[in-house]
């Protein structure tokens, strides 16, 4: 890997990890097609650091919110105080992690879901992901297609735990297929199920953080274990790249979001996902 091999997959990651357009079925493209073989776990780290901190950037007074009312929810968990917007938020983010717990469920021959999404990614040839990007604009269809139709759509505070629920079981399904978009999956699921448009990709992003870090911490422990390195340099040009990109992709899916301009992911998911099956 070269230095400008890590500013390319920097800013793909950081641009496709929020966009809903697959940022691991980006990175996918890009180094089947520029011949990268390396899939070094230290520099993926580096890349979720980076997005990890657009995100805190961008959503800093939200996160201050939620660890606040962390602390005041514990003392009201043996009172019958009645539970503040912040509070119920909280709750929310926490049910929508449980979908994430089943990674670990066991499978035949001794394995675990999370080892099973591993091998499969590692195996997925191009396309697969092709597939899984096709999949991606089908769920964004129908999210757009049911989006609007409720009468009174859900601002983040009225989001109640199956709606959280169903939203983290969408972020489960896209951990384990290369390919599928996290927030497409997550932004989908949620205009589905009546959340405001807005409110949908703020508690998608929100959801991310600790799912961001969970990832983060697994791969470097992985890393670690296989004893691998990675220079310096390389490192810090992700990180740098994955942050600056991430926070303007937040900012620009947060502009077309407000301007209704989602069928732009549709069509582009749908046309490279065609293009990637068909290739040869």
């Amino acid at each position: 890997m070269t230095n400008l091999d890590a500013f390319i997959q920097g800013i793909i990651q950081g641009a496709t990890e929020f966009l809903p357009i697959s940022s691991s079925g980006h990175l996918a493209i890009f180094q089947h097609f520029f011949g990268i073989n390396e899939n070094n776990l230290i520099f993926d780290v580096a890349l979720h650091i980076g997005t990890l901190l657009s995100v805190i950037i961008i959503y800093f007074k939200n996160i201050i919110k939620i660890i606040k009312s962390f602390f005041t929810f514990i003392g009201k968990l043996f009172s019958k105080q009645e539970m503040t917007d912040d509070e119920k938020i909280l709750i929310n983010l926490f049910v929508s992690l449980l979908p994430l717990f089943f990674l670990f469920l066991p499978l035949p021959g001794g394995t675990n879901i999370k080892d099973f999404a591993t091998n499969l990614a590692d195996a997925a040839d191009i396309s697969i992901v092709g597939l899984a990007l096709i999949a991606t604009s089908a769920m964004m269809f129908f999210g757009i297609l049911f989006s609007g139709r409720c009468s009174d759509e859900k601002e983040m505070e009225k989001i109640s735990p199956a709606d959280s629920f169903c939203v983290g079981f969408a972020q489960f399904f896209a951990s384990v297929f290369p390919g599928f978009s996290r927030s497409g999956s997550t932004l989908s699921f949620g205009l589905m199920r009546g959340i405001d448009r807005q409110a949908a990709v703020d508690f998608s992003f929100l959801m991310g953080i600790p799912a961001i870090i969970a990832a983060a911490v697994l791969e470097f422990k992985e890393s670690e274990n296989l004893g691998l390195q990675i220079e310096k340099s390389h490192m810090l040009i992700g990180i740098f790249t994955a942050a600056v990109s991430g926070f303007f992709s937040i900012k620009i899916l947060k502009w077309i979001l407000k301007n209704d301009k989602t069928w732009i992911f549709v069509i582009y998911t749908l046309c490279l996902g065609v293009f990637l099956v068909f290739w040869r």
